[in-house]
């Protein structure tokens, strides 16, 4: 990293370069950590890239910010010493990108054992989405930062950029199918606003001193239905959990995530209903993701456990679990 843009970049943020420690996981960023009044915070610098959509960065720190000031556990960014949520340092090869995050408590999700995870911990994340969505009912964004674009206008999980080939017709038909029926569905303030949208095991943080769990990675946020922030935790700890009894285990984390959740905001039968349906999206969406690069040699990976016997499934319209969403109502207290 060159010094000048380092020395800058820690200057607009109130510390200095020799205060930063380098950080793994950068490919083309590079990330350090700082600490100031007693707290630990992330710096990520992001040289020259074409790539670099600085209004859509804009956008999406002004919602986690107003998330994290108004009480939901977020990695919420730092404003600079300039009040700027996005600082930009020109350089003769280019404009550098800096933005500054808290550094959240805890360990990655994903890499939690499965005998630490509790139900208290299910309740934690459940609340935690519920607080999220009860701020983005009334949520506007700042005057001259633009809005998000909604689910279907952007690459995600639910929308994916990658095109299935033509030997996938029946599940190109498919998805067409459960598209049809999910845009029928309403768009009310209740039900519709700015949402996570890749809320995988990968995007948050569990402190399970404290039962916290810390979001993250909203880069994929967009408007679309709550219930994505449902099905997308739900789809991916049951790929994730050993446990062979899937419609139990997924029972006992909705049990628990629900209660959590509606602690928060309200959640009707009628949106619990939608589910499956939200969920069988998902789970075409990254099967279209990562089935090239299915390798059935690989049954311990991620992807080899989710594509097992993925294609018959999809094909044959076997629900992505069984789910009695009645009696999960009631469970949770709903």
């Amino acid at each position: 990293m060159n010094d000048t843009v380092l020395n800058l970049a820690a200057q607009r943020y109130g510390t200095t370069a020799k205060a930063l420690t380098a950080m793994p996981g950068g490919h083309v960023t590079h990330v350090y950590e700082f600490a100031r009044e007693d707290k630990r915070f992330v710096l990520r610098v992001t040289p020259p890239n074409d790539e670099i959509d600085v209004p859509a960065m804009e956008a999406i720190l002004a919602w986690m910010y107003h998330l994290s000031t108004n009480g939901v556990s977020v990695a919420g960014p730092l404003p600079s010493e300039q009040g700027k949520l996005v600082e930009q340092i020109e350089q003769e090869d280019g404009e550098y990108v800096v933005v500054a995050l808290e550094k959240a408590k805890g360990v990655l999700a994903e890499e939690l054992a499965a005998g630490q995870w509790t139900g208290e911990l299910y309740r934690s994340l459940g609340q935690t989405v519920g607080k999220m969505h009860a701020l983005s009912m009334d949520y506007v964004a700042p005057e001259r930062t633009p809005g998000r674009p909604d689910w279907d206008q952007i690459g995600n999980c639910f929308n994916p950029v990658a095109v299935l080939d033509e030997s996938q017709a029946t599940i190109a038909a498919k998805k067409a199918d459960i598209l049809r029926t999910i845009r029928t569905l309403p768009k009310d303030r209740d039900s519709y606003g700015l949402a996570h949208l890749d809320l995988h095991f990968g995007n948050f943080y569990v402190d399970v001193a404290s039962g916290t769990i810390t979001l993250f990675d909203f880069d994929d946020c967009a408007y679309g239905w709550y219930m994505m922030d449902v099905a997308m935790p739900l789809f991916d700890v049951l790929v994730l959990c050993p446990d062979a009894d899937k419609e139990a285990f997924a029972a006992h984390f909705l049990n628990h995530y629900l209660r959590g959740y509606i602690a928060a905001k309200d959640l009707s039968a009628f949106w619990l209903g939608q589910l499956p349906h939200f969920l069988k999206l998902v789970e075409i969406g990254v099967y279209t993701q990562v089935y090239r690069a299915y390798d059935p040699q690989d049954a311990d990976s991620w992807i080899g456990r989710f594509m097992a016997g993925r294609r018959e499934r999809i094909e044959n319209d076997v629900p992505y679990v069984n789910l009695k969403t009645k009696g999960l109502l009631q469970a949770a207290g709903c």
